[in-house]
């Protein structure tokens, strides 16, 4: 399902109806902020069927929506299949038997004897519903007369078509004919094709071509022509066949586009599947609704009747259905393995190896399925064997990119390697090669997001890629260039997420994310073994920032090779503040520590004592965050003495900084404001203008911790006004969260609340988690403390909020060390101590069971009560 166009359209039928979002979200039994998020598709928001049914309905009940065809639209466009949300016998009750129905053309009239040579279908075509009802509509009208159906191999579209042409029996007034041109390689040969199926007799030397234009000349028929990829010089003969038969419809399946005058193109994407991020999350039931699914199960069954869909199995068949990229082929022949191999078996040698798995099982005869579709990998291959030598280079190697690229990305690729190969520029220019890919549905092209195209392959498509880049000698240097690649993202990324594009370097990180993670396994693995990286310069060369250190900002790599440890020490580098505003805390340190653990060849260079210096920092900095302020200040001290010997100031401020902030964890305000002053004195507001900021912001919780909440004001302030000026969003919400926490020890209860509040309501556009986290764990001290209306009722209302917070802290891995500070401890059981215990433990585990929406939506009711 395409959530972001079910929104559009539903929100268009809401504002025609004269209703509003609250008044929609009420008659289907949502909040309104969960229907708004849902209908704009944030957070990876999808509908359930129940609630796309309930919408529906009640927007032909307001008379938003009056036609069947616009429905029917509706469905095709989101990609929903309509028979997983209405019951057949629902469309002749009320009200969905009230939208009305356009008449046919009138080039369609009922035939009591239709003649066709379509075969039998063997069962009902899954997860194609939305699509059958598009292809209706479309061939519908009067001048539609050409539809090609693109797709890779394996995506169904013969059955599509099949389909689409047995529903349009009885309606054409002639014939509907399929022609199959598997095994017809010669263009010449497709007159003789179609006339072979017409039963076109002609005398021995008489070319078909004539004889079948003289045929349908004044003949309604559709034509289905099968395979067309096979013959693709054949174009013209199609073109000639309909402009001398007026009355002909075509409908083609092809690996390639025609690009034929009034062609209609008609994408069959693989069939619908979850969210792999939210596979988890969505109950069984829900997953059985999705097409790939309902394929496998049925598949599944053919072979092993005993075969079920339920709660124990559903999510590892989910998963196996996105490790096929929901193909139909492939389904069917990982169902076909489903009589040997268990789910999770079979799961596991998928994400091995999916080619070697997905062949054929048994004896199938041919009538059953073509040799080409003997395995999977042989359909990739043909669409391969159609490209250009050129062509097939730069496939393979686009084949280096993990699940999805700009094309930024695949310009720097093909522009920076052949820089390294000839000194020159591809002959053929990256946006060509990636529509003539895309034209060979060897690619797929991805929503758009903040105004870029992005592109990616299917994961059985790639395979192959990585496959023939394997066979060409070029995988090591195509992984290196990746490498090199992202690094420079992320370092660059890092920087941005400090200024005023830092949101849409957030969305740019987290599309990139398999790619980043694919990047540093490649540099874990060169590392372990003490290899080099062939070093690729940005073109043209320029220097590369790396945020808060002066060594590594000199240059990039100077030379033709860099060790592989110090890239992985940089790359998660980099990626710790991605990770961080993410809530991924444990794969940041994951990655920080996996470097850190390597060691370093003799010799060192200061470039490489500078990377781990970073990486030593930031890895103290995620242990701040876990409440492990011991081995926080031991690997501070680490980066402190390289960075003293690197004499790198802005480096060692930023060490200074993090061992600081180890010592405030610890309850050692005193100490901690001494190193804290030391950083800032090694800097000036101008000279590092973010790293000035935050250790200022730092350095006011521990004036507010020892009561000097008039200097802690300044600081906030103060900070405030520097993140302005570099324009971090994110930071100053950070400010507003910590200041908020002081105003509670100082017992400015309301105030406090207020900007706790103002920094959530920052973060919640960011989406930055962390600081969610830690305002709302704020919020349970504040809230407790101001007793409204009463004692009792504000400490269930904190023991909500605190399992509201550590239920998303879990999530995120962050454990606050208020959490072992001894006197907001105190606080905590004075808060607690007015209730029973049972009470406050079902409260708690109340506030644990909300959404992140709904315990926002709490906080907020909180905070402005009606009896306050």
């Amino acid at each position: 399902m395409i959530v972001e166009v079910f929104g559009k359209r539903i929100q268009t039928y809401l504002r025609a109806s004269g209703y509003h979002q609250k008044e929609l979200a009420a008659a289907i039994s949502i909040h309104h902020k969960v229907l708004s998020r849902k209908l704009h598709g944030s957070e990876h928001s999808y509908f359930s069927p129940r609630e796309i049914h309930d919408m529906i309905l009640k927007m032909i009940e307001w008379r938003a929506l009056t036609k069947r065809e616009d429905l029917l639209d509706l469905f095709a466009e989101a990609e929903i299949d309509p028979s997983t949300i209405f019951r057949a016998g629902e469309w002749s009750e009320s009200p969905l038997n009230t939208l009305t129905r356009r008449e046919l053309p009138t080039l369609f009239v009922n035939h009591p004897t239709p003649q066709h040579n379509l075969p039998a279908p063997t069962g009902p075509l899954i997860g194609r519903s939305w699509a059958v009802s598009r292809l209706l509509q479309l061939l519908g009208r009067e001048e539609t007369r050409l539809v090609t159906l693109i797709g890779p191999g394996g995506s169904g579209k013969t059955r599509l078509a099949q389909q689409v042409a047995l529903e349009l029996l009885g309606i054409f007034a002639s014939r509907v004919w399929f022609v199959s041109l598997v095994g017809i390689n010669d263009p010449e040969m497709l007159p003789l094709a179609i006339a072979q199926v017409l039963n076109i007799k002609f005398a021995p030397g008489q070319p078909p071509l004539p004889g079948i234009i003289s045929y349908l000349n004044h003949r309604q028929a559709l034509l289905v022509l099968d395979n067309f990829e096979h013959i693709g010089e054949a174009n013209s003969i199609v073109e000639e066949l309909l402009a001398a038969a007026p009355y002909l419809k075509v409908l083609i399946t092809s690996r390639i586009v025609l690009h034929l005058p009034g062609e209609h193109e008609f994408s069959v994407p693989p069939l619908d599947l979850p969210d792999p991020n939210l596979i988890t999350h969505i109950d069984a039931k829900i997953l059985a609704n999705y097409g790939a699914l309902q394929l496998f199960v049925a598949r599944a069954q053919a072979v092993l009747p005993e075969f079920t869909l339920n709660d124990e199995n559903a999510v590892l068949i989910a998963q196996i259905c996105a490790c096929v990229d929901g193909l139909p082929l492939a389904l069917e022949l990982a169902a076909a393995r489903i009589k040997m191999l268990s789910p999770t078996l079979l799961l596991e040698r998928l994400s091995q190896a999916r080619l070697s798995l997905l062949t054929r099982v048994g004896r199938v005869s041919n009538r059953q399925i073509s040799s080409r579709h003997q395995a999977l990998r042989d359909t990739i291959k043909w669409s391969y064997d159609l490209l250009s030598p050129e062509e097939q280079m730069w496939f393979r190697r686009l084949g280096v990119f993990a699940e999805g690229w700009t094309l930024e990305s695949a310009e720097a690729l093909m522009y920076e390697i052949a820089a390294t190969e000839h000194n020159t520029t591809p002959s053929v220019s990256p946006l060509d090669l990636i529509t003539q890919l895309a034209n060979h549905s060897l690619l797929t092209r991805l929503p758009d997001r903040q105004g870029y195209a992005r592109f990616t392959m299917l994961s059985t498509l790639r395979e192959y890629a990585l496959e023939r880049l394997q066979d060409a000698g070029e995988a090591e240097k195509m992984r290196d260039w990746h490498l090199c690649y992202f690094l420079r993202k992320a370092e660059g990324g890092e920087i941005r997420l400090r200024g005023p594009k830092q949101f849409r370097s957030v969305m740019r990180f987290n599309d990139a994310r398999a790619n980043m993670r694919a990047a540093m396994e490649w540099a874990l693995s060169k590392a372990q073994e003490h290899k080099y990286i062939q070093a690729f310069m940005p073109l043209p060369a320029r220097p590369q920032e790396v945020a808060s250190c002066r060594t590594l900002s000199l240059q990039y790599f100077p030379d033709e090779r860099v060790t592989a440890y110090e890239v992985s020490l940089r790359l998660a580098t980099a990626m710790r503040a991605f990770w961080e505003w993410q809530g991924a805390l444990t794969e940041a340190r994951y990655g920080l520590n996996a470097a850190l653990d390597l060691l370093a060849a003799q010799g060192a260079s200061p470039r490489l004592l500078a990377a781990r210096a970073r990486a030593l920092s930031e890895a103290a900095r995620l242990l701040v965050l876990q409440n492990d302020q011991r081995l926080a200040l031991a690997l501070a001290d680490q980066s402190i003495t390289l960075w003293r010997q690197l004499d790198d100031p802005p480096g060692l401020a930023s060490a200074l900084f993090h061992r600081a902030w180890a010592l405030h964890g610890s309850g050692e305000y005193s100490a901690a404001n001494l190193v804290y002053q030391e950083a800032l004195s090694l800097l000036s507001p101008f000279s590092d203008t973010w790293l000035y900021a935050e250790i200022l912001l730092c350095q006011a919780g521990t004036f507010g911790f020892t009561s000097d909440f008039k200097q802690a004001r300044r600081c906030y302030t103060y900070c405030r006004q520097l993140f302005e000026q570099v324009g971090d969003k994110a930071a100053i919400a950070d400010s507003w969260k910590d200041q908020g926490g002081i105003l509670i020890i100082a017992g400015d209860l309301a105030e406090a609340i207020s900007c706790l509040l103002t920094s959530i309501q920052i973060c919640r556009e960011l989406d930055h988690k962390q600081y969610i986290a830690t305002a709302l764990g704020s919020l349970t001290f504040a809230f407790g403390l101001r007793e409204l209306p009463d004692a009792e009722t504000a400490s269930l209302n904190s023991a909500r909020v605190q399992g509201a917070a550590e239920n998303l802290m879990a999530t995120i891995g962050l454990t606050p060390w208020t959490d072992t500070t001894p006197f907001i401890q105190v606080i905590r059981q004075s808060i607690r101590s007015r209730i029973s215990t049972e009470r406050w433990q079902a409260a708690l585990d109340e506030g644990r069971s909300l959404t992140l929406e709904q315990a926002l939506a709490l906080v907020v009711r909180l905070a402005h009560p009606p009896y306050h």
